[in-house]
Parts: C-alpha cells; sequence; structure tokens
C-alpha cells in the first residue's frame, strides 16, 4: 500500500451508532491496538463522556489527568489536542473527562473545534480513531464533523434495527456540517452461542441482518462481510487490559479481517498510508505501570 502523504493528512475513522452496548469502546480499542501493531501511528480520542476507552487505557490515573477533551474544548486559543502517551507503542490517547457531562451537555451546537485542532497536529499520525457517544449531542456531533470516515457498529436486535431510518438522518445533518463524511460499513455485533457450538447466526438474528441489508442499502450503507459476536470473555479481558494478545485466537482473527475490510473500503475512495519498514516486526508493549481497569462496550 502507499503511504498517505504529509498534505492529504492521517485517516480520520469514527465509531458510532445511536444506541449504547453495541460495542463501539471495544471496536475503538481493538482497532486501535491492531493498527498500531501493523505499524502505523495512531491517535485515539474518547468523545464519550461515560470515558469507557479512556479507562480502558488509563485505568484509575484518568481522574488525574488534567489535560483532555474538556480543557481542550474550554481554551479560548486555537490549538491542536493534549495528547497522552498512552504506553503503548505507536499509540497515543486523547482521554475524555469523567463527571463532566454537564459541561459537554452545553457545549455550542454545530461546533468544528475538534476538526480545526486535528489540523493542527503533527503530520506524523496515520490513523485517528474516534469512539463517539450514542447519544447524538453537541460532543456526538464534534465527532462526527471531525470524522472522515464512520464505521456503525449495529446489534443484531429488532430495536436495535428499528434506529436506522434516526441514524441515517443524524449522519444527514452532520453531513451539513461536514460534506465529505463517508460510512465505511455497518459491522454486526451477534451472541455467542452456547459453548461447544459453532460461532454462527441464530434464525433470528438472520433474519434481522436482512432487514439491515436492506435498510442500510437504501441509504448507501453495507454490511461488512466480518461478524463481531457478543459474550467473548477473552475480548472484554484483552480491552480492559489494552492488550490485544489475551484475545482468543478466533477473536484476534475476526478483527484482523475487519481491519482488512477496512483498509480496502477507504483504500477504494482514497489513499491510504502503508506501515514504516519492519513496522510488522514490532510488538506492542504495555506501560509496566499502566493501570489497567474493566468498563462496558
Amino acid at each position: 500500500m502507499r503511504r498517505l502523504s504529509p498534505a492529504v493528512g492521517p485517516i480520520r475513522l469514527a465509531v458510532w451508532y445511536g444506541k449504547g452496548g453495541v460495542g463501539k469502546s471495544t471496536t475503538t480499542m481493538m482497532l486501535s491496538l491492531l493498527t498500531a501493531r501493523r505499524g502505523y501511528r495512531v491517535l485515539t480520542i474518547d468523545l464519550d463522556p461515560e470515558c469507557g476507552t479512556s479507562r480502558d487505557f488509563l485505568g484509575t490515573e484518568l481522574g488525574r489527568v488534567h489535560n483532555n477533551l474538556k480543557s481542550f474544548l474550554e481554551s479560548p486559543i486555537p490549538a491542536p489536542p493534549p495528547i497522552l502517551p498512552s504506553g503503548i507503542e505507536r499509540l497515543d490517547l486523547l482521554p475524555s473527562a469523567p463527571d463532566e457531562q454537564r459541561f459537554f451537555r452545553h457545549f455550542p451546537e454545530h461546533s468544528t473545534r475538534l476538526q480545526e485542532g486535528l489540523q493542527l497536529l503533527p503530520s506524523s499520525y496515520h490513523w485517528i480513531i474516534m469512539d463517539i457517544p450514542n447519544q447524538f449531542d453537541n460532543v456526538a456531533e464534534l465527532g462526527l464533523i471531525a470524522a472522515e470516515y464512520l464505521i456503525l457498529p449495529v446489534e443484531l436486535t429488532a430495536d436495535c434495527s428499528e434506529r436506522v431510518a434516526s441514524v441515517v438522518r443524524i449522519i444527514d445533518e452532520a453531513r451539513g456540517c461536514n460534506p465529505g463524511l463517508k460510512v465505511v460499513g455497518a459491522l454486526a455485533l451477534a451472541s455467542a452461542p452456547r459453548p461447544g457450538r459453532e460461532l454462527s447466526l441464530s434464525y433470528k438474528e438472520r433474519l434481522v441482518f436482512r432487514e439491515y441489508e436492506q435498510s442500510l442499502e437504501a441509504a448507501g450503507i453495507t454490511l461488512f462481510r466480518t461478524i463481531m459476536f457478543r459474550s467473548a470473555t477473552t475480548v472484554e479481558e484483552a480491552r480492559s487490559n489494552a492488550n490485544d494478545r489475551l484475545m482468543h485466537w478466533t477473536a484476534r482473527r475476526r478483527f484482523k479481517r475487519l481491519i482488512a475490510e477496512i483498509h480496502f473500503r477507504i483504500k477504494s475512495r482514497s489513499q491510504i498510508p502503508s506501515p514504516p519498514p519492519h513496522g510488522r516486526k514490532h510488538h506492542v508493549q504495555a506501560h509496566p505501570h499502566r493501570v489497567a481497569a474493566t468498563a462496558n462496550a
């Protein structure tokens, strides 16, 4: 793959859907870890006031971090976002601020502050991956305006599929401020079958999957071929410890397939960076002093 030129800038990828519990934070974390392992320089941004991704990286240290999303947004001086080392090679973090829901709730609408701040970052980043809260509020809009590409994690349940129309409407609203926003695809999340059974969709999940195909196709959105499965305890352990090596090899293989699909779909629309020479031989090491903490997807 060809290297992305500094004039083009990093790939800005947002992970969002208008429902909680669909695996947004887990997807953000695993994409960040595995993309960094491939040799890319990654910046992970947590816009969710619940701070799931931030806690996975920083654990109990999060409460002592003062340079975060809130401090960046309330600063009157135009500047790039404050970046923290994640403790993992080639992976940096812009954490959210815990217990600051009131601030984020009253942040101005249609803000381009994050989009402008990202343009001031050094050109060394290849990917910027954003975890965006499911409630479409001013902070979620902030992330969608700053993003270039969008992934929609969707749960294979009827109540989740019923939200497609409102999700598409919100994406159209975001494009009013960010006409270049493109949906890479929708990532289906299924329930894991009972132990000893093959990972496959139930009859009901197959029906919901077809509903998604039809409703999303009408909006020009396609589902990824890769399907993720819930209740994979090794995935949760890998996420909460920010270490993809803790995943079962079957889960790691699915995430690698997902990354390959994302690369292919984005590359078909624009250039995508190549990893630095010999980047794949490096190992992602967790910082020895990083405190792990569990969080819900």
